[in-house]
Formats: C-alpha cells, sequence, structure tokens
C-alpha cells in the first residue's frame, strides 16, 4: 500500500476510477475532493489497486462530466488499455493540492495529528476517518485501544498544524 509520510512526498487518494469510457482510452471517475476545479491542475496520477501494485501516469486531458470526472491518460488510448484501471485508487502528491481556504483543511491532513482531550490527556493519533451520514467520524488509536470522535464543533475544538495536535472536547458518554 501507499504509506509515504514527508508532505512533500506523501500521496493522498483524490479518485477512484469507476470504468472505461467510450474508445479513445478515457476513464469515468469518482472524485473525492469537493472542489472539481483542484482537479485541473494535476499532473502525474498514481494508481494503485487492492493488491498494492502502483503504476504512474501523467494526466493528460481532465473534463467534467456532471458530478464525475472524465480522465485521459498518457499512453492509454483504448478501451482495452482502460478497462483494467477499473476500481483503482488514484493518488497525487500533496503538493499539487492547492493551500486549502483561510480555516478549511485536507482530511488528508488530520492523519496523524496527535489528540488530546482539552484537559490534556492524551487519546492517540488519528489513523484515518470515516464518513456517516450526518458527520464525519474520526479513528483514534493509541496502541490497541481505538477511540471514535465525532467531527462534530462540539467534541473538535482546534486544529494545530504547526504542533501535530489535535484538541477536543470529552462530552459525556462519548470516552
Amino acid at each position: 500500500m501507499i504509506n509515504e509520510t514527508t508532505f512533500e512526498t506523501r500521496l493522498v487518494p483524490v479518485c477512484r476510477i469507476l470504468h472505461a469510457h467510450g474508445t479513445q482510452g478515457e476513464v469515468l471517475a469518482e472524485p473525492y475532493l469537493n472542489d472539481l476545479a483542484c482537479y485541473e491542475r494535476l499532473g502525474e496520477m498514481v494508481l494503485q489497486g487492492a493488491s498494492g501494485a502502483s503504476q504512474s501516469f501523467v494526466l493528460a486531458h481532465i473534463r467534467r462530466a456532471g458530478e464525475r470526472l472524465l480522465l485521459q491518460l498518457d499512453g492509454v488510448t483504448s478501451v482495452d488499455m482502460a478497462q483494467p484501471l477499473t476500481g483503482l485508487e488514484c493518488y497525487v502528491r500533496r503538493t499539487e493540492l492547492p493551500p486549502p481556504p483561510e480555516g478549511d483543511f485536507y482530511w488528508c491532513d488530520l492523519e496523524g495529528l496527535t489528540v488530546y482531550t482539552e484537559a490534556g490527556d492524551y487519546l492517540g493519533r488519528v489513523e484515518e476517518f470515516f464518513p456517516t451520514g450526518s458527520n464525519a467520524v474520526l479513528v483514534v488509536r493509541n496502541g490497541a485501544q481505538e477511540t471514535l470522535l465525532p467531527f462534530i464543533k462540539d467534541v473538535v475544538l482546534a486544529i494545530d498544524d504547526a504542533q501535530g495536535k489535535l484538541r477536543v472536547r470529552a462530552i459525556p458518554g462519548l470516552l
């Protein structure tokens, strides 16, 4: 699996290929970023499947297809070449993404942050997150201990990127 850790080299998922589209090698992709304009500045993409094998492609062209994207990858010129890419995750270097607006962040930037309660108790590190119907949930691990924290303003008090910390409120019944 892709697991690069420095900001400059870290690869982050930006979309998943759904299927081949047309006869010229385009693929239809489900975007993960809210701002579709971000995709227009991407260059190299690393595609990876469940086996962990990865391959790099230069993004030759991109266009919108409703809420999805049509990607043309350099060297993929036929439907026969595009079909094996179905289901692959597409990653880019974190530095290729534009800075988020003031007060916003990319979910991938929360991974690895240390989590403390407002009382200063260490809970662990953010390992991952997942969406639910109403809000995202952060998965925080400290060894074998796992804590699920709803990503809501009543719980998440502060994100300090510079110090790599996330401060949370332990509302009743949460911990």
